[in-house]
């Protein structure tokens, strides 16, 4: 490369750079428009690697790599089952958002990457388990080993998976007895998940409460929901298990199902996405519905009216892909999803945006800032952040 051509690539450099601390100004006409040169790209790639390598090496004790593995691993699952061409263009902005903010991280004084991460990724994997005695023990990457009176073994492992095993692996009913129970709680922002001991798999959403035996015993499987939960249900079909909210139960042998059931929202929904189950309506005299897959169960908690109806099941069931999946749906609905998992306050500059339809597929471990600059670039919508308030207006 002669002289003239490095003094380009020097210039090209800064001004890549002078983007790269400044994330905002990365969705910038300009500067996106520069990118789509081809040797533009790579050498913004290229540069971006170049720091990212470096924070691994130099400052790897203070990132979190497995929860950064788990945000992109996310996103190429659901693209591979969702080929959207709009969500491809949402994940190349959230792809360079979070390289430019690894990179920024260089240029700041050491001491204070734990600090900026801590506040950098608000989606993350943690939860409270309450024991049968009363006791609360903080789940989140601690590697924790324990034995109920009962003698099962409790185990949590670094990958923030809580297991329950018994004795036996065989998935039958045992003798009747009295059930010890466990409580695992998940606060704002977070999920967890869990496999019970009789090898059902649930993976539950943020602001949970799931009450449930540390063993099943007599002739059914009973669990207890507050907020949301997906289940994967082994298999037993003389043993049925049975999720408890206080409105609805939801019935199965063997099957997947979604189930959401908050205080502070008015309608509860059970989402089937295989298998067969029968939805109790608890308000309406024991009311049983059979629902199908790709079906859902909603009723009005108010009213006790219920409805069976067909739907898309990703956008049920994309939250346990480690995304918020939106099609077509409210405004209002949207920032009240956000708002519950990001612990935000959200205010409506003109009360006429709440009914604007949003489409979009958001990653959900990302910072709050990457996900309300992805509203701003679908351009419907004005949205600022001041602490933990955040303003919406027209466009």
């Amino acid at each position: 490369m002669n002289e003239t051509g490095m003094e380009r690539q020097e210039t090209d450099i800064d001004y890549i750079l002078s983007h790269l601390l400044n994330p905002e100004s990365l969705l910038d006409t300009e500067f996106q428009e520069w990118l789509q040169d081809a040797g533009h790209r790579k050498l913004f790639e290229e540069v971006r690697n170049q720091r990212e390598a470096f924070l691994c090496f130099s400052l790897e004790p203070s990132i979190d790599l497995e929860r950064e593995y788990e945000r992109q691993q996310a996103k190429i699952r659901f693209l591979r089952q969702r080929r959207v061409w709009r969500w491809t263009m949402a994940a190349a902005c959230v792809a360079v958002v979070f390289g430019i903010s690894i990179a920024g991280w260089l240029f700041q004084p050491t001491e204070r990457v734990g600090e900026e991460l801590r506040v950098s990724l608000e989606g993350r994997k943690t939860a409270e388990l309450i024991l049968s005695n009363g006791e609360r023990i903080h789940l989140e990457k601690n590697r924790i080993e324990l034995r109920e009176c009962n003698g099962t073994l409790v185990v949590n492992d670094s990958s923030c998976n809580l297991t329950y095993h018994r004795d036996t692996s065989q998935v039958k009913p045992v003798e009747e007895k009295p059930a010890v129970y466990h409580t695992l709680v998940v606060p704002s922002g977070a999920d967890y998940t869990l496999q019970m001991a009789d090898g059902t798999n649930v993976r539950l959403n943020c602001e949970t409460k799931f009450r449930f035996p540390v063993e099943f015993t007599g002739k059914e499987r009973r669990v207890f929901l507050e907020g949301e939960a997906y289940f994967e249900v082994k298999k037993a079909k003389e043993w049925p298990f049975i999720v408890e909210t206080d409105c609805i139960q939801v019935k199965a042998t063997g099957t997947c199902f979604n189930v959401k059931s908050y205080q502070d929202e008015e309608v509860v929904q059970a989402t089937l996405v295989n298998g067969a189950v029968e939805v109790v309506n608890g308000k309406a005299e024991g009311e049983l519905v059979g629902l199908l897959p790709d079906q859902q169960y909603c009723m009005n908690k108010h009213t006790a009216q219920a409805e069976v109806r067909q739907v898309d099941v990703s956008l049920y069931t994309g939250w346990t892909e480690g995304m918020f999946v939106f099609k077509k749906q409210r405004l209002e609905e949207v920032m009240n999803i956000l708002a519950r998992w990001y612990t935000i306050n959200v205010t409506y500059a003109d009360e006429s945006v709440k009914n604007l339809r949003i489409s979009a597929n958001l990653g959900r471990y990302e910072h709050i800032d990457s996900m309300l600059e992805l509203l701003r670039a679908l351009n419907k919508v004005g949205v600022e952040r001041k602490g933990e308030m955040v303003i919406v207006s027209q466009k």
